[in-house]
């Protein structure tokens, strides 16, 4: 077999590079000097006698090779994160780091119990925990940057193994002095009809919240989109508007009497959590044993 002299990280820099459209925020991703980069960029250039960017005006273009290229080194780098991450997986599995990441949403309702009983199992794995949008945590994963996620449901391609640990109960709050809270009859028109906090794109309330609307034809009134529930939860306090919740992420405000629930007349609105990694890669020994716990402390069934 021949061997291959292309360089690999060179050609990491010049997908960073293509992807941001600038030297210095490729520069800043690698954590390198800008003349390191340019440096490995120029290298493959000679390497190979073509030229992979150019300037105009402000905006860094590709050029005719750069775009041919671009697809096969961006597969090149995915399978280059499956190898590490394939042997990585192989490490002693008394230690060794759990990349955990979840939905901010949820987040609070499982996460401590799960990492809690983890913790006494495993007390020598270090564990990494991010938070963020449904959407964004499905790309990390495919990207090998976390081993498991857990996700409100959500469609997924047959790239994942998902598992249904538990159905939350959702709820519509408010303010304690907002008009609907002092309703003793709420129908589900005053909900749809009121000005709606909403969460970001990706957000599997978010999804949740307009199949309602589709369902009962109606036009959404939207106040204000947030990406965090912490935002939302802000503007709630402020008395902006009605929003989608999980009741763990408004515990307090609801027990000092801050916020309320609203009881919605024939409408009850429950989403499955997912706990989610990729099919078909063996997973790190951490993340194998996370997920054997995960799956016993919960009701569960395969997605």
């Amino acid at each position: 077999m021949e061997n291959v002299k292309i360089n690999l990280d060179n050609l990491i820099a010049f997908l960073l590079v293509a992807k941001e459209k600038s030297f210095s925020a490729a520069a800043a991703i690698l954590c390198l000097t800008q003349p390191a980069v340019t440096t490995k960029i120029k290298s493959l250039e000679k390497q190979f006698g073509v030229k992979l960017f150019m300037s105009t005006g402000k905006e860094l273009q590709l050029t005719d090779p750069a775009r041919e290229i671009l697809p096969a080194v961006e597969e090149l780098y995915k399978k280059a994160k499956e190898v590490e991450y394939t042997l990585h997986s192989f490490k002693d599995s008394r230690t060794g780091v759990l990349r955990l990441t979840t939905s901010r949403s949820i987040s609070q309702a499982y996460v401590p119990p799960l990492i809690g009983i983890f913790g006494e199992h495993f007390p020598n794995i270090h564990v990494s925990i991010a938070e963020g949008p449904s959407h964004e945590i499905i790309e990390k994963i495919l990207e090998f940057k976390y081993d498991v996620g857990i996700i409100p449901k959500r469609e997924l391609s047959d790239k994942f193994t998902a598992y249904t640990i538990s159905s939350e109960k959702m709820e519509f709050v408010v303010r304690s002095d907002h008009p609907l809270a002092q309703k003793r009859r709420i129908v589900v028109d005053d909900i749809l009809r009121a000005p709606m906090l909403v969460p970001g794109e990706g957000s599997g309330a978010r999804l949740t919240l307009f199949r309602i609307f589709e369902t009962y034809h109606v036009t959404p009134n939207i106040a204000l989109e947030a990406e965090s529930p912490e935002m939302i939860k802000t503007f709630l306090l402020m008395g902006k508007g009605v929003a989608l919740m999980f009741p763990p992420v408004v515990r307090d405000e609801l027990e000092k009497g801050l916020l309320k629930i609203l009881t919605v007349e024939g409408l009850n609105i429950f989403i499955d959590v997912q706990l989610v990694f990729l099919a078909g890669h063996r997973l790190s020994p951490s993340a194998k044993r996370f997920v054997e716990i995960a799956l016993s402390t919960f009701a569960l069934k395969q997605a």
